[in-house]
């Protein structure tokens, strides 16, 4: 249960950002955008600070005295809050962070439950809705342009680790 919330919630709050121009009207989500292989580097040194500012506001929490410094601990754990602080140590505009970091996860998500990397996550395909089935059972990398897959394909054996110890992290959080 706690990792299917994860997935419905682990996208974060686009707010009112649009979607990307290549997106094709009825498609399933939306079609990824494309980056590059210095993305993915800046990508792997956001994801990074976001592990240092959630393991840090974890420590806070386990220490805080107050509901109230507990509750803010815990709010300094939450995408909001990490997620510009990412964006920042990436030296990237923090929508351009966020598309990364969405069509990263979704991919690494997709192929951690298809079982072909070691990660942490499951999922109940019994009780999944079509659409997260047809996801589950396709290529991890069919929504993202060729020249964008190759690149993630190339970065994934440094962001794989990155990204595994960021879900653990914030699956005890959560």
């Amino acid at each position: 249960t706690m990792v299917l919330l994860g997935v419905a919630c682990g996208g974060g709050d686009r707010g009112d950002e649009t979607p990307p121009a290549s997106a094709a009207a009825g498609q399933e989500d939306k079609a990824q955008v494309a980056f590059t292989e210095e993305d993915l580097d800046s990508f792997g040194r956001g994801l990074r600070r976001e592990i240092d500012v959630v393991r840090a506001a974890q420590q806070k929490a386990a220490s805080a005295t107050t509901p109230q410094d507990r509750g803010e601990a815990m709010q300094a754990q939450w995408e909001t809050a990490t997620i510009p602080l990412g964006a920042e140590a990436a030296a990237l505009p923090e929508p351009r962070y966020r598309d990364v970091r969405e069509g990263v996860d979704r991919v690494f998500t997709t192929l951690d439950f298809q079982g072909k990397i070691d990660g942490p996550l499951s999922i109940d395909l019994e009780r999944a809705d079509p659409d997260t089935k047809a996801r589950v059972s396709g290529d991890a990398f069919a929504d993202l342009p060729p020249e964008t897959a190759r690149a993630l394909r190339t970065k994934m054996d440094g962001l794989i680790p990155i990204w595994i110890e960021y879900e653990k992290l914030v699956a005890v959080a959560g």
